[in-house]
């Protein structure tokens, strides 16, 4: 049996970026997709930083799906919390979404699959960072993103009849799991290819 003792130490100085100043904020256009669609053999996570995907790829056949929600401050609510563990402590994260739309389409194809499914979603940050590595931030990658919350006020000025959903990952081993290949181009460029299915 193994006697293996987890060392966990501060590797950087925690002080503020003075050449690129944060933003705070997540941008409209965003990406959805079935948890049980990701090929996670094919995944690869950077071996200079395993925060860091290189390559999120979807088994044959599959694709992600775009989503957006407009206004100055969209995906409002979405957070990340420490989880006190017994022996680790984790992450809970959290996504707020609202669907400015109603009806049968909608009730069937996104509404009943986002209240039993399981989900990843990329977000694109307001804030790049110096090298872009900041832009875009997945959820759920690690436990899946389930709903908490599903709420249709029809007098709501929010959602204005809409829905209002909330997904929750419960228990990450990692506070920030972020997309990045090679350049900021090749990222836009292959979240763009997840969600032809090519």
């Amino acid at each position: 049996m193994a006697t293996e003792s987890c060392d966990y130490r501060l590797a950087a100085d925690l002080a503020a970026n003075c050449d690129v100043k944060p933003v705070k904020g997540i941008k409209s256009h965003g990406y959805i997709m079935n948890y049980d669609d990701i090929d996670f053999g094919a995944t690869a996570r950077s071996t200079q930083n395993p925060n860091i995907v290189e390559n999120l790829i979807l088994k044959t056949g599959k694709k992600a799906y775009r989503m957006y929600v407009p206004g100055k401050s969209p995906y409002t609510g979405t957070k990340k919390s420490l989880s006190a563990g017994t022996y680790r402590n984790r992450f809970n994260k959290d996504v707020s979404i609202v669907i400015l739309d109603n009806g049968p389409d909608v009730s069937h194809n996104i509404i009943d699959q986002l209240a039993n499914g399981t989900f990843v979603i990329v977000l694109e940050n307001k804030f790049a960072g110096k090298d872009g590595k900041n832009t875009f931030e997945i959820y759920g990658l690690e436990s899946g993103l389930s709903a908490t919350a599903l709420d249709d006020d029809k007098y709501s000025d929010d959602t204005e009849g809409g829905w209002l959903a909330t997904l929750q990952e419960e228990n990450a081993p990692t506070s920030g799991i972020y997309l990045f290949n090679e350049s900021l181009t090749g990222t836009r460029a292959a979240l763009e290819s997840l969600v032809s299915g090519s």
